[in-house]
């Protein structure tokens, strides 16, 4: 076998191991292409059951009442639902991806809010929730939101960027908007009510004051009246009848006189009437009698002191007047009876002390302020003697003086009697407040007092008390009329 026959056997070789190996390459194609084309029909099959996962997850966002999209850390959105899409005025999800805040319908200011929002939740790592947030949406509509906002993680933690949601809390808000107003018009309303009630009580005050110092003051200036007819009487007949019984003397001397003895009967007569103890004394009698005139006029004037009827602007008044004639008038109820010794008063007048003030409602404050004093002596007279109350006399002292900044007149009514708690004090100026039994008290009194020093004064009423020890009620008065 020559070298050629050798190069054909070994080429021949070749060709068949070269036959084999491309038989092999074909058969490992034919396996590549299965292999392929099941990859291919996997792989279709895969993004069939992707697309139709993506759509049943579309669908059911779409579904849900509530607005969703998510967004990357840029604040691009990524995706949404078909009720943001419609807010966003996008029309569909797929044209939101790429979009951001200022690209949508909301106004610049709203989408800045809402990249703020973000900022804060990709940057802390922890979602906001319940956030109430105005939005502009495509149609026009102003709405009101309430937005919740968590971060996306990827598969190492990281947060990649946001996932939202929100509900249209638009009529809740508005309800809200109107509660709140609704609210403010019926708090303005309530403050009406409740200044229209305090001016209804004030004018209801007003007027019992006005016609119980009508009543009193009728009745008072009635009762002077009638007092001054036969005191005036009285008093012009003292001087007739002294002149008329100066010449029923001199004619008495001049008969005894002309006839030193008139006889036995008359003798007689003179001695049984003492006709010179009746010389003597008839003079006495009749200062006595002058006394009690002047002292009927003084009662009178102040009589007519406490029931002066005011004027529409006040007047110079000496108070220490007003709260003698007071005084006067409520003397029956100071003196002694079966159950308690007479009530002592101290005064303590700086009679120099004039006030321009309303005298007829100073007057009815007093009035109040020392029937009160009268009420609590005898409170605390009930269950005990005579003597005992002897010993510790019911007292009530009555003070005015200038104040030491010397603007104010000041008046102090001040009791011993059965004192008041903290509580009560709290209250006593209060309308119908009283302490007395149902029937005895209106609880008008003090409240219709504290009326005319604070409102129409301008003044201070207040008290100082404890219990057991008895109660001062201290007055200031500005010295100078205050509009």
């Amino acid at each position: 076998m020559n070298q050629l026959d050798e190069a054909f056997i070994l080429l021949k070789e070749k060709i068949i191991d070269l036959e084999l190996a491309l038989s092999q390459s074909q058969q490992e194609i034919q396996l590549l292409k299965q292999a392929h084309q099941k990859e291919v029909a996997d792989r279709k099959y895969v993004e069939s059951e992707l697309r139709t996962s993506q759509h049943m997850l579309q669908l059911v966002m779409d579904t849900l009442p509530e607005a969703i999209f998510w967004k990357d850390r840029n604040s691009v959105y990524l995706g949404c639902n078909r009720n943001f899409a419609e807010d966003a005025g996008v029309f569909s999800p797929q044209n939101i991806v790429g979009k951001t805040d200022y690209d949508l319908a909301w106004k610049k200011e709203e989408a800045r809010f809402f990249q703020e929002c973000d900022r804060r939740v990709i940057l802390s790592n922890r979602p906001e929730v319940g956030i109430v947030e105005p939005q502009l949406q495509a149609d026009g509509k102003q709405a009101w939101l309430e937005t919740n906002k968590v971060p996306l993680h990827d598969l190492h933690g990281n947060v990649i960027g946001i996932l939202g949601t929100y509900q249209d809390i638009t009529e809740r808000k508005q309800a809200e908007i109107a509660l709140h107003e609704l609210n403010q018009k019926l708090e303005l309303q309530t403050l009406e009510l409740t200044s229209a009630l305090h001016q209804l009580q004030q004018s209801q005050l007003q007027l019992i004051q006005r016609e119980k110092m009508s009543a009193l003051g009728n009745l008072v200036a009635g009762v002077a009246h009638e007092i001054n007819n036969p005191v005036g009487f009285l008093a012009g007949n003292l001087l007739p009848a002294q002149e008329y019984i100066r010449d029923l003397w001199e004619l008495i001397d001049l008969y005894q006189v002309t006839f030193p003895s008139p006889g036995r009967e008359i003798e007689e007569k003179s001695e049984t009437i003492d006709l010179e103890y009746i010389r003597e004394d008839l003079p006495n009698l009749l200062s006595s009698m002058e006394k009690g005139v002047e002292r009927i006029r003084s009662i009178s004037t102040s009589l007519r002191t406490f029931s002066r009827g005011d004027t529409e602007s006040k007047v110079p008044f000496k108070i220490h007047e007003g709260l003698d004639s007071t005084l006067l008038i409520l003397k029956h109820r100071l003196k002694a009876n079966e159950h308690r010794p007479a009530i002592q008063v101290i005064t303590e007048y700086d009679e120099s002390l004039c006030i321009n003030c309303f005298p007829g409602q100073l007057n009815q404050v007093f009035m109040n302020l020392l029937a009160n004093a009268i009420d609590a002596l005898e409170e605390s007279s009930q269950g005990k003697s005579f003597q005992e109350i002897q010993c510790h006399p019911n007292c009530i002292k009555v003070l005015t003086e200038l104040s030491s900044c010397q603007k104010f007149g000041v008046i102090r009514i001040q009791d011993n009697g059965v004192g008041m708690t903290q509580a009560t004090q709290h209250k006593v100026f209060e309308r119908l407040f009283t302490t007395k039994e149902v029937g005895k008290g209106t609880g008008l009194g003090l409240a219709i007092a504290r009326q005319i020093i604070i409102e129409k004064h301008n003044g201070i009423i207040e008290i100082n008390s404890a219990l057991g020890e008895g109660s001062e009620f201290t007055i200031k008065i500005p010295l100078k009329t205050v509009y």
